[in-house]
């Protein structure tokens, strides 16, 4: 029979089985995006309104804007197309977020979240990306763009107010934006596409 005074081996303390839990995650993952999941989780606890599942959905949001956007440029495929296309499917989604009917301290800590994450998701397929630039550059954009995205949504409404055709605005904006030119007619079918997916998103956004 064992003694029962055998000495027990010392269970590790919780800072060491917190570093010793690090040093596993730094196996798997580089300590830059270690740093990012970090910072976005403290971002998130603090909110405290919102788990990280709801910034998913957002994500899922962002794919579904592009399943509707993306046909627009399949022929126009280049990579400022590809950067500049994924910024706007993000400018809707942060539109969407802040037009909704979430308390409004909350709209800008949730897009700073979300951006943080779509920032990352980018750098992660194009490692040569800058993530600081690339998400000084989101935050202007959308912040540019959210006019012109609302006043597509609420179409009938903009046109009241003196915008006349918002949605053919929208794309020429960002057909200037791409570089990319298309007939007048394909402007007008591309402004409609737009603004289906705007409106899309707004109401995925307030449904969640």
């Amino acid at each position: 029979m064992s003694s029962f005074f055998k000495k027990k081996p010392q269970a590790p303390s919780m800072i060491e089985s917190a570093q010793q839990a690090l040093e596993e995650l730094r196996t798997e993952f580089s300590d830059d995006v270690l740093r990012r999941s970090l910072v976005i989780n403290d971002k998130v606890s603090r909110l405290g309104s919102k788990k990280l599942e709801y910034f998913n959905e957002l994500l899922g949001i962002t794919d579904d804007v592009g399943d509707r956007v993306w046909p627009l440029f399949e022929s126009f495929r280049n990579a400022k197309v590809v950067l500049e296309v994924e910024g706007f499917m993000a400018s809707v989604v942060a539109s969407a977020v802040k037009s909704s009917d979430l308390p409004e301290h909350e709209k800008l800590p949730i897009i700073d979240i979300y951006l943080d994450l779509w920032t990352g998701g980018m750098v992660d397929r194009d490692p040569s990306l800058n993530g600081t630039t690339l998400r000084g550059s989101i935050d202007r954009m959308w912040q540019g763009t959210i006019p012109g995205i609302l006043r597509a949504a609420a179409n009938a409404e903009a046109v009241k107010l003196g915008f006349p055709n918002p949605p053919l605005v929208l794309a020429r904006a960002l057909d200037q934006l791409c570089g990319v030119h298309r007939s007048e007619t394909a402007q007008i079918e591309a402004g409609a596409v737009l603004k289906d997916a705007i409106i899309d998103a707004m109401l995925a956004v307030r449904a969640l």
